[in-house]
């Protein structure tokens, strides 16, 4: 993984040359993504850039999100709903990164279950 690269794929998504402005979280979700790995895997696989880079914009439009569930109104603030497409779009852009580093990262949700015989009941 390289931070510079997933900068720049960053701001594929954004749209804008605004990587330096968030460089903190990409540098952030560049570690969240090492954190993730296999034992072993290829840490430079280029796939892992693009994950970080969903990341560190799926955290802005968090952010984002956040500031504007707050409505001003004559009354004062009131909460809202967040009407930010992005934010949910950026969840699925996580979502499918996720998927195709799937060989290369850990397991993220796990789904325990159990088993009886018949006569425990």
């Amino acid at each position: 993984m390289d931070v510079d690269a997933a900068l720049k794929v960053f701001e594929i998504f954004t749209g804008q040359r605004n990587g330096e402005e968030y460089f903190r979280i990409i540098n952030l979700a560049v570690y969240e993504t090492g954190m993730m790995l296999r034992p072993g895997a290829d840490q430079t696989d280029t796939r892992l850039n693009f994950l970080a880079a969903a990341i560190a914009y799926y955290r802005v439009q968090q952010i984002f999100a956040a500031r504007e569930r707050a409505a001003v109104t004559y009354a004062g603030k009131v909460l809202k709903e967040s009407q930010n497409s992005a934010y949910e779009y950026s969840k699925l852009l996580v979502r499918d990164y996720m998927q195709i580093c799937s060989d290369l990262i850990k397991p993220q949700h796990f789904i325990f279950s159990s088993f009886s015989s018949e006569e425990e009941v």
